[in-house]
């Protein structure tokens, strides 16, 4: 008999304590319920992050910018700001991408990635572009580096402003500003959005030329080349924009490509290092073993390079080195035929040796 009634007591305080429990939360109000998903985070932390109305040229934009959860950036809505601004967007739902233009620019963006395209020239942005609510938001400092359009975050707004709006008069058109500069190619890259050659070294070194439809490519003599024609090694002469990002390497967008080379090479393979030890045999052959890193996936790092008649010794820029010069320890790159022998380290005959350190040059 206690054993029934304990039960029943048990369960009845069971019961209590749900029914309680139950109260309790459908008494909480509503405020305390999360509003918005867990990867978008309204404008409430800071006076920056209360900025939800945005005014373009002193007119109200349907639209909402909010911060970031770490505080990177203020989002505004890429669409939006860029047709008011005049651009039009275009949107690949493919790879969820967007590329916006007007007149000669043309800049593109991409979700969730932070590095975009801007004339030809890959930058970088503090937050990645992020899709909101069926919308694209880019950090502001997307409008005011690709937009050219100024942006003051404000307690409550966001304020974006052209020149024309600021007071200014309207930029005059500009005659294009470029420079010139020489290299040999110890990299290739293209992929579906962006293509680029690097010359004048490897890895931090050198310089990384940007190309786009808009680059032609040519012969000293004026003959008109293909991108596929480019090869690994080639000295080339570009004209390329005087703006450069502080990246290192520096990347610019390239506008010709000239080939320097008499012949056009076929495939090489390359490899930077140091030279450890220079041969010569019965004959007075010469050969470099350089040890270092191979450019391609079928490139030695470990390569002995006979010099041949024609090989040529340049230096970072495509000019003559004596190759008395050279010596034990010397910084190169060597350019070879794929042809090699089955040995360790494997032999091939050297196209071109880049001297990367500063040696006399020929006359």
């Amino acid at each position: 008999m206690m054993n029934t009634t304990l039960r029943t007591s048990l369960a009845m305080l069971a019961l209590s304590t749900a029914i309680i429990a139950s109260s309790a939360a459908a008494a909480e109000p509503a405020a305390s319920q999360p509003t918005a998903s867990a990867d978008i985070a309204p404008i409430v932390s800071s006076p920056q992050a209360s900025a939800t109305a945005i005014e373009i040229n002193g007119t109200l934009l349907s639209g909402m910018a909010y911060e970031t959860h770490n505080g990177e950036a203020v989002m505004l809505p890429l669409r939006a700001v860029a047709e008011q601004l005049g651009y039009t967007v275009k949107w690949n739902q493919a790879d969820r991408s967007a590329t916006i233009s007007k007149d000669d620019m043309s800049a593109a963006v991409t979700t969730g990635a932070k590095d975009y395209g801007d004339n030809g020239i890959t930058a970088s942005l503090p937050a990645a572009p992020e899709l909101t609510q069926g919308q694209l938001h880019v950090p502001a400092a997307f409008v005011e580096n690709a937009l050219h359009a100024s942006v003051a975050i404000n307690t409550g707004s966001v304020s974006i402003t052209t020149q024309a709006q600021e007071g200014q008069q309207p930029e005059q058109p500009m005659q294009q500003q470029t420079v010139q500069t020489t290299g040999v190619i110890t990299a290739i890259h293209k992929d579906d959005k962006y293509a680029s050659v690097h010359i004048q070294g490897i890895g931090p070194d050198g310089l990384v030329l940007n190309v786009s439809e808009d680059t032609k490519y040519q012969s000293p003599d004026g003959t008109k080349l293909e991108w596929s024609d480019l090869r690994l090694g080639m000295t080339v002469e570009a004209e390329h924009s005087l703006a450069m990002t502080l990246s290192l390497p520096p990347q610019s967008g390239a506008y010709t490509l000239t080939v320097l080379d008499a012949e056009l090479p076929g495939e090489l393979l390359g490899t930077a290092g140091t030279i450890e030890e220079i041969r010569t045999d019965d004959q007075g052959h010469v050969s470099y073993l350089v040890k270092g890193q191979g450019l391609t996936d079928l490139s030695q790092n470990h390569i002995v390079l006979r010099l041949i008649d024609d090989t040529a010794i340049v230096d970072k820029e495509g000019k003559p080195v004596d190759q008395g010069s050279i010596k034990q320890g010397s910084k190169v790159i060597g350019f070879y035929q794929p042809v090699m022998t089955k040995s360790l380290p494997a032999i091939s005959k050297a196209v071109k040796i880049v001297v990367e350190a500063e040696q006399p040059q020929q006359p």
